[in-house]
């Protein structure tokens, strides 16, 4: 009768397949075993297995005189006991769980192989796609270093203000590389770095395109777009990045990351709720060159009719500021 017998761990996956070439079978720890286990909790010669004709036609097992006896499905088997060993039981000898698999028994229908155990894609891209991505991001930094700042930088905070955001990627993307080595054996540096930059190009293109349409267009609501775009695209990345480590829980983590991105939204609304825009900024801190303004200007008698409208609003802060001033004062 052909069989094999299976060593499994606590979840009952298979770690080793010993075929059975004979029968009786002896198991144990010694050299002369034909099973061999290294577990110092199990006797030279444990356990004997039969194949009992006399039983229709079952495996039998037979343990000899050891210490620790065994366990079959969790029954206690003490020494010198002997016991069919049915199909799908898990026989414990010391601390090492044997299954047993006979050419009788139903052969389960091949699984469909998950994505999580298939070949994994190292080399999905152009080897020049990531060095590219890094000088376009290299190049975005600067510019926007150079743009914001008035001239008078040394070159000492120019290569800074570069490196720091370049560092704090290379640790991000390492990060993540561990978290993969640990659960799929796959140490992903290159694909977490990509995911990374793709993101952070993306992002610092629409913070810097998104104020000037908003300029260019005389469109200040426009900028609102930059906080969702900001909030959509950091719930994107930690997804991209999750489903290299568990892509078999992709679904559920984006929804679930998508949760989070809506409650993180609804409190910077809730925080903002007092100033001119709920999420956009209430002013552009830089205005772009005047060249790049597409809508017409407006004239002098409409810009005066503009601010009029702020008088009562100014009125009235000013006034409760007063109050608050005189209520400071009786209090001392």
């Amino acid at each position: 009768m052909d069989a094999v017998i299976e060593i499994v761990d606590r979840d009952g996956h298979c770690r080793e397949t010993h075929k059975i070439r004979a029968w009786p079978l002896r198991i144990g720890r010694a050299p002369e075993s034909d099973l061999v286990l290294s577990d110092p909790h199990v006797a030279g010669t444990h356990a004997l297995l039969h194949w009992d004709e006399e039983a229709g036609g079952a495996p039998r097992l037979q343990l000899l005189p050891s210490r620790n006896g065994g366990w079959l499905d969790g029954r206690r088997l003490d020494a010198d006991a002997s016991t069919v060993w049915p199909a799908a039981s898990t026989l414990q000898l010391g601390t090492t769980r044997l299954r047993l698999r006979t050419s009788l028994d139903p052969l389960p229908d091949e699984q469909p192989l998950n994505r999580a155990d298939e070949p994994v894609r190292r080399e999905a891209r152009p080897a020049w796609a990531l060095p590219a991505l890094l000088a376009v991001w290299l190049l975005t930094l600067w510019a926007t270093n150079w743009a914001s700042g008035d001239g008078s930088a040394s070159w000492v905070d120019t290569v800074s203000a570069i490196l720091a955001p370049l560092g704090l990627v290379l640790v991000w993307a390492g990060l993540w590389a561990l978290v993969t080595q640990v659960f799929r054996h796959w140490f992903a540096f290159g694909a977490h770095l990509w995911r990374a930059l793709v993101a952070t190009v993306a992002l610092q293109l629409l913070e810097i395109g998104v104020p000037l349409a908003a300029y260019a267009f005389n469109l200040p609501r426009l900028q609102a777009l930059e906080t969702l775009a900001m909030s959509a695209g950091a719930a994107l990345l930690l997804w991209w990045h999750a489903s290299v480590v568990w892509p078999r829980a992709s679904r559920r983590l984006g929804v679930g990351i998508a949760a989070m991105a809506i409650v993180g939204l609804v409190l910077t609304v809730g925080r903002r709720s007092e100033q001119q825009y709920w999420i956009g900024p209430n002013y552009m801190a830089t205005l772009p060159p005047p060249a790049l303004r597409v809508a017409s200007p407006k004239t002098v008698d409409d810009f005066v009719d503009g601010l009029q409208a702020l008088e009562a609003p100014l009125k009235q802060q000013a006034k409760k500021r007063n109050e608050q001033d005189v209520s400071s004062g009786d209090d001392e």
